[in-house]
């Protein structure tokens, strides 16, 4: 019996069943099974549920990225500012500075901040909150994969077989 992990498109991970029939020359050639044979039976059976897990969970997640229709890289937050007006209240050297709210994101290694109107500020929050969460939801993607990679490592141990030995040949001809 094979597993193979398998992805069908956008929402479904899983495994596929499917039959092999047994390569007779890789077999062991004592009778029954040996304890090292049961033993990594048993770890490929792990590995197979712990693939399974994670495949379900790794679905799971691509699935909630799937729901953000929009999104905004960057920031919006307040930042108290001079206008620049000499004869304004927050030219004094103690004088109140005027309060702005800013979208800031960065664009080819450089820090970029523009004003957000009122009308727009709330939108915009939701936008860059679903920009987070998109790229916190792609790193934990990333350690899922390496999970799972590191589980067919483990599974392709369990499951190989070692190299057949060498036949005797005959010495007459």
């Amino acid at each position: 019996m094979h597993f193979t992990f398998y992805w069908t498109g956008a929402l479904h991970i899983g495994y596929k069943h499917k039959c092999e029939t047994p390569v007779g020359f890789m077999r062991s050639s004592s009778s029954g099974n040996s304890p090292k044979r049961v033993k990594a039976a048993d770890d490929a059976s792990r590995q197979r549920q712990i693939l399974g897990a994670l495949s379900a969970e790794y679905a799971q997640r691509v699935h909630g990225l799937l729901c953000y229709r929009e999104l905004v890289k960057g920031s919006v937050y307040q930042i108290q500012t001079r206008c620049g007006n000499p004869s304004c209240h927050c030219a004094q050297p103690r004088g109140a500075r005027h309060t702005a709210t800013v979208l800031s994101w960065s664009e080819a290694g450089k820090t970029r901040i523009r004003s957000v109107p009122q009308a727009d500020r709330t939108r915009l929050r939701g936008l860059t909150e679903n920009y987070r969460r998109l790229r916190q939801g792609r790193a934990i993607l990333v350690k899922l994969h390496q999970q799972v990679l590191e589980a067919i490592d483990r599974l392709e141990q369990a499951l190989r077989l070692p190299p057949p030995a060498p036949s005797q040949r005959s010495s007459g001809k």
